[in-house]
């Protein structure tokens, strides 16, 4: 009987320690609740042809970062992959360093890189589309990536984006 007592009592304290403990646990998770309704969202501001060099052709995206946070966001790079009509088309990382401000916007560029097979396929493809549609239908992309932010950009905060872009783009 001496056994179960001891036993009792540990238990006791030990449910008496975990009771103490929740409202400390309810209160972090309050913290990652606010965090996550304060993430950063991003919009495609910008895109124009920066280039042609040897087999790959070179695309400059301006992504605008939108905090609603009331705390200043550090963004220490990003990567992202282009779609365009459901295709994979470009590929991209920065490492450029951007401080957002709280309850603001900054634009983050990135150069991504589409492989000249990728692009004569995409060529071909709208030329074959043209012949059954009409001439300067819209194109659809989807950018997907990673902002990496915080002091070292050790966090990662995924973004994903659906638009059309207008045919001369």
């Amino acid at each position: 009987m001496l056994t179960f007592t001891r036993l009792s009592r540990r238990a006791a304290s030990a449910l008496l320690l975990a009771l103490s403990l929740l409202p400390l646990l309810s209160g972090c998770s309050s913290l990652l609740t606010k965090k996550k309704a304060d993430l950063p969202s991003v919009a495609l501001a910008d895109m124009e042809l920066q280039g042609i060099q040897g087999l790959e052709t070179i695309f400059r995206l301006q992504l605008r970062v939108l905090n609603p946070d009331t705390e200043p966001l550090e963004l220490r790079g990003l990567n992202c992959d282009l779609k365009v009509n459901g295709k994979s088309f470009a590929k991209g990382v920065s490492s450029e360093q951007i401080t957002v401000p709280a309850s603001g916007t900054a634009t983050a560029p990135v150069l991504v890189y589409a492989g000249m097979l990728d692009m004569v396929g995409s060529v071909i493809e709208l030329l074959q589309q043209s012949q059954t549609q009409p001439p300067a239908q819209p194109l659809r992309y989807e950018l997907t990536g990673r902002l990496r932010i915080g002091p070292q950009g050790g966090e990662t905060v995924p973004f994903w984006l659906k638009g059309s872009l207008p045919p001369e783009k």
